[in-house]
């Protein structure tokens, strides 16, 4: 499956994302109230980048992303660090290609926007078991943190660790290319 990363640059793209991820709302499993859940989905819009996921067979949205430079809690002063704000794959798409795919064109457009950063976070509901299984992956590289607050798991990743980790795949990757725009 060909598919196309783009950065929402437009008002065009900015509705696009809002009302995919508005669309699958339940299907995102953030554990907090839907105002909380749309100021996660939103700030990418505000603070960092947000990410369509299109395939070109049939032509659709399947998935975005957004992240943000800084996090809430030190008034996004912190610009060292990328926090993921929503990652999301229509399900009949989800497959190990296009994750690896998604997370490559994530970090390229984290690096874009600020060659500095140097950490990645995100947190998930402490009691999803297959996300848990998925980050899981995440713990094995080297200097990745996981920390449980109030129910919640937050992950922690050296960019140039992941960033290294994904080249792992790289030619993997390479035989089942992506279009990237």
């Amino acid at each position: 499956m060909d598919v196309e990363f783009r950065t929402c640059q437009s008002e065009m793209e900015f509705e696009a994302y809002i009302k995919f991820l508005l669309q699958y709302h339940q299907e995102l499993n953030l554990p907090y109230s839907f105002a909380m859940n749309l100021s996660f989905v939103s700030s990418p819009l505000i603070f960092g980048k947000a990410m369509l996921i299109r395939s070109d067979e049939p032509y659709e949205i399947v998935g975005a992303a957004g992240f943000v430079y800084g996090t809430g809690a030190n008034d996004y002063e912190d610009q060292h660090v990328c926090q993921v704000e929503v990652a999301f794959l229509q399900k009949q798409f989800r497959n190990t290609f296009l994750f690896l795919y998604s997370l490559d064109a994530l970090l390229k457009e984290m690096k874009n926007g600020n060659p500095d950063v140097k950490q990645i976070q995100f947190w998930t509901a402490m009691d999803d078991e297959k996300l848990g299984r998925l980050f899981t992956k995440f713990s094995a590289v080297p200097g990745s943190t996981k920390s449980v607050v109030n129910n919640l798991v937050l992950y922690t990743v050296l960019f140039d660790e992941l960033e290294a980790y994904c080249h792992q795949f790289s030619r993997i990757l390479k035989r089942h290319e992506a279009h990237v725009f």
